[in-house]
């Protein structure tokens, strides 16, 4: 069957699937997102080479060589996949170069500026290649669907995977973001290398980063000084579990100036609610009204109320009920309380 994506007609198979599922010529119709904001990121990068390092269907590469003026790599070790990415970039007439090996080998014997690692399951065995591969100054867009180690649902695993400790409680999307940044930025670090996010998403079943990788020990120290532990009880409320959690990436997950310039209407709302992310952590209003017996009144308007006391108040793409704001925990819970008796 055909699937039309942006600029490109991808020819899949008819029984092509979403998460939970990899297959020759392999299609995944959830993630069209993440592949729309790389098309935008690599326009506004201006990278000139990049890789697609794990073709599936060839719709990434296809779509980056149609819809973009880099010139493009795919990548795919699947010998099926490999027939059905020829066909389809025939049937885009798209210049695109596909070689017929696996990620580390591709990415190790010819220079880009962008590599894009989007694998079935966790990046860790490929971010050391990404990293030492990538020209200084060049980006790596990378995804994981492992979210229930990165999230800390699966404690040993994690601990095995990332070398962390996460908490499973209502900040687990943003932390297994920040678990994901904090981790390649330890790899990076490994080889006197620095990252610096320039964009993180998280949508249904996967995390999306983008990074750019510099070179240096300079940066690289300067970096690992973004890294670090959170204890939620100390830091958020005596209501939360008294435990070190991490290492994890306490800095900014996005870069504001490029959010400003990406105008594509497919990412805007998306790029809306990641807007006010950077700020680390935020306050839950589920969380409040479950602890103090409340019902849980709308959130505009205690965003009001919290910005008539002063404080920002931002939504956060981490939670339905969550407010980015500096306005402290126990101050908010006042406002609930004080909503709740009008």
């Amino acid at each position: 069957m055909r699937i039309t994506e942006g600029s490109a007609v991808i020819e899949v198979p008819e029984a092509y699937s979403g998460p939970g599922r990899r297959s020759p010529g392999f299609y995944n119709a959830d993630q069209v997102l993440n592949r729309d904001l790389t098309i935008d990121l690599i326009n506004e990068f201006g990278v000139e080479k990049v890789l697609d390092g794990f073709g599936g269907s060839g719709v990434r590469g296809i779509r980056i060589s149609l819809e973009t003026k880099a010139k493009v790599v795919i990548a795919e070790i699947s010998p099926s996949s490999c027939e059905i990415i020829k066909q389809n970039i025939a049937i885009n007439n798209a210049e695109a170069d596909l070689i017929h090996d696996n990620f580390q080998c591709v990415s190790s014997h010819i220079a880009f500026d962008y590599i894009d690692v989007d694998p079935y399951g966790s990046p860790v065995p490929y971010l050391d290649a990404a990293i030492m591969n990538v020209r200084k100054g060049g980006y790596l867009g990378i995804t994981a669907t492992d979210q229930s180690t990165l999230t800390g649902s699966t404690l040993n695993k994690t601990r095995r995977r990332y070398g962390a400790y996460i908490v499973n409680d209502i900040y687990r999307h943003e932390m297994g973001i920040r678990t994901l940044i904090g981790y390649i930025a330890r790899r990076a670090a490994a080889f006197d290398r620095y990252i610096e996010p320039q964009l993180s998403i998280w949508n249904h079943h996967y995390y999306r980063v983008f990074v750019k990788v510099g070179k240096g020990v300079n940066g690289a120290d300067k970096m690992i000084e973004n890294i670090g532990y959170l204890n939620k009880h100390t830091t958020i409320d005596n209501s939360f579990k008294d435990v070190n959690e991490g290492p994890v990436w306490l800095s900014n997950l996005n870069n504001a100036e490029l959010l400003e310039k990406i105008r594509d209407p497919r990412v805007s709302k998306k790029i809306e609610m990641i807007k006010h992310d950077n700020r680390l952590l935020f306050v839950d209003l589920t969380d409040i009204a479950r602890k103090t017996s409340l019902s849980l009144p709308p959130l505009a308007k205690v965003m009001d109320e919290i910005m008539k006391h002063g404080y920002e108040a931002h939504r956060t793409s981490f939670s339905p009920t969550g407010i980015k704001t500096d306005c402290p925990y126990a101050e908010v819970s006042e406002i609930l309380k004080a909503y709740a008796k009008r």
